[in-house]
């Protein structure tokens, strides 16, 4: 469980760091929550289209927000792999409480 709490902290406050407003916060939780990779989807098309016009929006808005610095944005989304590896280890360790379970 160690690890995982101190991943989601080291997570966290580098995310902070990047001192994000609501509407900047909001787009990119939405750009996370909009994945067409996730399993049992039916039009991925559809989903991956919508991502893509949310990532743009993100983008759009970081560069309006943000005009002087144009690495911000990359940053953020170089955030994005940081929580698939999050996600893993959260359900590595579902897991294996449910086999430690039965």
């Amino acid at each position: 469980m160690g690890d995982l709490l101190s991943s989601m902290f080291e997570f966290s406050e580098k995310l902070s760091a990047l001192d994000l407003s609501d509407e900047e916060l909001g787009l990119f939780t939405a750009v996370v929550l909009v994945s067409a990779d996730r399993s049992g989807m039916e039009d991925a098309a559809s989903v991956e289209q919508l991502q893509e016009t949310l990532i743009r929006a993100l983008r759009a808005l970081v560069l309006k927000t943000h005009p002087a610095e144009t690495s911000r944005f990359t940053k953020l989304l170089l955030k994005l792999p940081d929580l698939r590896t999050l996600n893993n280890l959260h359900s590595e360790k579902l897991l294996s409480f449910r086999i430690d379970a039965q």
